[in-house]
């Protein structure tokens, strides 16, 4: 029974993750932003962590380190990111936001919002606070499997 109720779920999250992927991707506008989704997923990573080494940027973006340093390398060119030596290991570099990514993060987060807001208008408060607690529970256990 344990293994079936597992299996059942990450058949559910086959079914989650591309509904929800592109829920939040169908608000984006490169043309809007001028950046493309792998630079808006580098953004969002950076906006919850101080800062990261390439490798966990590369890790929880699941990418290559290749195509998150040359993305990278774009969001320093624009301004986005700045590159620091670790002082323990001059051979890692990490990364973090510049005020500038931080300000046209707020910008973009907010452009999202109100549109998946409008999205969801048609959803019942019911549904909503539904799917909210859902959320929560899936965030919480979700935070168990990846540590």
């Amino acid at each position: 029974m344990e293994a079936d109720i597992r299996t059942k779920c990450i058949l559910a999250f086959y079914e989650i993750y591309p509904l929800s992927r592109k829920l939040v991707f169908d608000t984006f506008d490169k043309k809007k932003y001028d950046v493309t989704r792998t630079q808006q997923i580098i953004l969002l990573s950076l906006s919850m962590y101080d800062t990261l080494t390439m490798s966990q940027l590369a890790s929880r973006i699941n990418t290559s380190n290749e195509q998150a340093t040359r993305a990278v390398a774009q969001l320093v060119d624009k301004d986005f990111i700045v590159r620091m030596q670790d002082p323990g290991n001059r051979r890692v570099i990490k990364i973090k936001l510049t005020p500038d990514a931080q300000v046209f993060l707020k910008k973009m987060k907010s452009d999202i919002r109100d549109d998946l807001v409008k999205r969801f208008s048609e959803v019942s408060d019911e549904d909503m606070e539904l799917l909210y607690n859902s959320l929560v529970q899936v965030d919480s256990v979700l935070k168990k499997v990846i540590k």
